[in-house]
């Protein structure tokens, strides 16, 4: 059972809404701002408060982007496209981190993966086999009694 919400129905103190939105709109300029339609000052205001929620539960959160200043994002697209013209001349690249990257956990043993191989494929090589070498047809028992057996093994 699925419940949808119109924010713009949604009950709330005018002086909440009003609160909430000067929360946000100190992350934005006037005129960016005023581009925002209703339901997108909503959803800034929602990933505010859910951000504030999980660090406040103790979890790692990803500082929303718009909740950057200007400076501190401009200092970190400098630093991050010095840091990787350097690392290239150096013939290294840095990777980008994912937020999930905490969640990940390293092997302790090496996987080797081995290719798996179609039975109908290995047959129809077979056949090429001994047409290239020409035996054809021949042979009463031959690759089907092997083939024959060998699928009676797998089962």
């Amino acid at each position: 059972m699925t419940h949808s919400v119109n924010l713009r129905k949604t009950k709330h103190k005018p002086e909440e809404a009003c609160k909430a939105f000067e929360d946000i709109s100190k992350y934005f300029s006037r005129e960016e701002w005023a581009k925002l339609s209703h339901s997108e000052k909503i959803t800034y205001v929602y990933m505010k408060r859910n951000y504030t929620t999980m660090t406040n539960l103790g979890l790692r959160a990803h500082l929303p982007d718009f909740m950057e200043s200007n400076e501190q994002a401009t200092k970190s697209v400098l630093n991050d496209s010095d840091e990787v013209f350097s690392h290239e001349s150096q013939g290294l690249r840095r990777r980008p981190v994912s937020i999930w990257s905490h969640r990940l956990r390293e092997r302790k043993k090496q996987v080797i993966y081995e290719e798996i191989s179609d039975p109908e494929d290995e047959k129809e090589e077979r056949e090429e086999e001994k047409i290239e070498k020409g035996i054809g047809g021949q042979g009463g028992e031959g690759e089907r009694g092997k083939e024959g057996r060998r699928k009676n093994t797998m089962v």
